[in-house]
């Protein structure tokens, strides 16, 4: 029960993520239409599959950092409550932009297997490699910092990654046309 409340309240959190940012960026992601700074050499592009350095990702990545840390200053440091906020902000970054693409008007989620899309140079299985590393590295961390969680790890990702399966009929159906 455990997991499945993590992975729910997490999946909610990305749920919740992704339509903020729909009403911020519009149809047209990576802050392409914010007054925002961007950088981004070719060996940097090459390295983030296509996605620059704005101001805006910064800054929100910062802060959702920090806030996904805040139970460790809250309760104190443990391995195991380290892994579980390390992990799910890497699993976040993928499930979050998930339902960006699912609820997003000007996408859903065939637009974004079948269309190229700017800020994602690669894909596999029709969607952005960055989601399948996300999910590795969210394992993996948990695998370095506190190996002993790795069962509750993979039940709370079961969960979030079948709440995100399962949204995205829903999300065809009910999501605003553009």
């Amino acid at each position: 029960m455990r997991a499945a409340g993590e992975g729910l309240a997490l999946f909610a959190l990305c749920h919740g993520l992704a339509r903020v940012e729909i009403e911020i960026e519009g149809a047209r992601g990576w802050a392409q239409d914010l007054p925002t700074w961007r950088w981004g050499p070719d060996w940097w592009l090459a390295l983030t599959n296509g996605k620059e350095l704005t101001g805006y990702h910064l800054w929100l990545t910062l802060f959702l950092v920090g806030v996904l840390h805040l139970p460790l200053v809250f309760a104190g440091f443990s391995r195991p409550l380290w892994a579980k906020c390390l992990s799910s902000y890497l699993l976040l970054t993928a499930v979050w932009d998930l339902q960006w693409f699912a609820w997003n008007p000007a996408w859903g989620f065939e637009a974004l297997r079948a269309r190229p899309v700017p800020w994602f140079r690669r894909k596999l299985l029709g969607l952005p490699v960055d989601y399948f590393l996300a999910v590795a590295a969210s394992g993996l961390a948990t695998s370095l910092v506190w190996r002993p969680g790795l069962g509750l790890w993979a039940r709370r990702t079961a969960v979030v990654l079948l709440l995100s399966a399962l949204s995205l009929p829903l999300a065809a159906v009910l999501r605003p046309r553009a």
